[in-house]
């Protein structure tokens, strides 16, 4: 039962991590990045693409999603799809 469970999880996880997804969240950061003029990065948490901010990312430290320990720069652009500040050193292509 469990090995069927993990089948059906492993095809929902590559359904929503799919390369049209990660292309919309791209669209996405570009778009707010050319609003606001800040900086966007793309990652896959939760099963799903997210756009956030450094602020973003400081917020959810806060309230215990990520480690306290970790860098809202350093450490989280080693595992950014895709940085507005740097378009050409992502791994969408």
């Amino acid at each position: 039962m469990s090995h069927l469970r993990n089948f059906f999880t492993i095809l929902h996880i590559r359904f929503c991590g799919r390369k049209s997804k990660l292309q919309a969240a791209i669209k996405q950061a570009n778009s707010l990045h050319s609003k606001t003029g800040k900086r966007y990065r793309v990652f896959f948490f939760g099963n799903k693409y997210h756009v956030w901010t450094r602020d973003d990312i400081k917020e959810r430290k806060k309230s215990s999603l990520f480690k306290r320990h970790l860098k809202a720069g350093e450490d989280f652009d080693k595992i950014c799809f895709y940085d507005t500040s740097n378009p050409d050193n992502n791994v969408s292509k």
